[in-house]
């Protein structure tokens, strides 16, 4: 039923069956599941705003005054040597490739997309939260707390072993770094 469902190319676009997942794979694996459905329906919108920014950015490089300075030959800026020794002068055009590419990712349009990306990151937690709140309410894990991992009882009985013969030789040593000094005779 889940190849069916779910773990086929043809049925991409259909939601997760979650409940399926998780009655097949258990509990954690259907909230991992749920988690990333969620995370990858909420990846669309920012992907697409992502691109229009990158498309502004192409469609102004030509208006973009920086770049513009940096490419013009004809006012062919010469820059100080980029180390001290071996390096010579250069010209600021020969920086035009980067300077264009730059503008690309850096655009006016990017401070607009820091602050979508802000909000955005906020409300995917508070979906998720909401999200995990619902699953686990229908699911009926509301009692259910992390697993404390124990550890191994040869481990334990090392350690234990490791600790009295600490506090032996501590207390050995304790009776050692006292006994000279009241061994040692008087001259008085």
């Amino acid at each position: 039923l889940l190849y069916q469902e779910w773990a086929r190319y043809g049925v991409f676009y259909k939601f997760q069956p979650i409940d399926l997942i998780r009655k097949y794979f258990g509990e954690k694996i259907g909230l991992y599941f749920a988690w990333l459905g969620l995370y990858t329906s909420f990846l669309i919108p920012s992907s697409v705003i992502g691109v229009i920014v990158f498309l502004y950015g192409c469609a102004t490089i030509e208006e973009d005054i920086p770049s513009k300075e940096m490419c013009d030959h004809q006012n062919a800026f010469t820059m100080c040597p980029l180390c001290d020794k071996s390096c010579d002068y250069w010209n600021l055009s020969s920086a035009c490739g980067t300077a264009r590419a730059s503008h690309l990712f850096d655009n006016p349009a990017t401070v607009f997309f820091s602050i979508f990306m802000a909000l955005w990151a906020t409300m995917f937690l508070e979906n998720w939260k909401r999200l995990q709140m619902r699953l686990g309410y229908f699911w009926d894990l509301t009692g259910i707390e992390e697993e404390e991992e124990h550890s191994r009882p040869e481990y334990e009985t090392k350690v234990r072993e490791k600790l009295l013969k600490e506090s032996g030789k501590s207390a050995v040593q304790k009776l050692e770094a006292n006994s000279p000094e009241d061994d040692e005779p008087s001259t008085s």
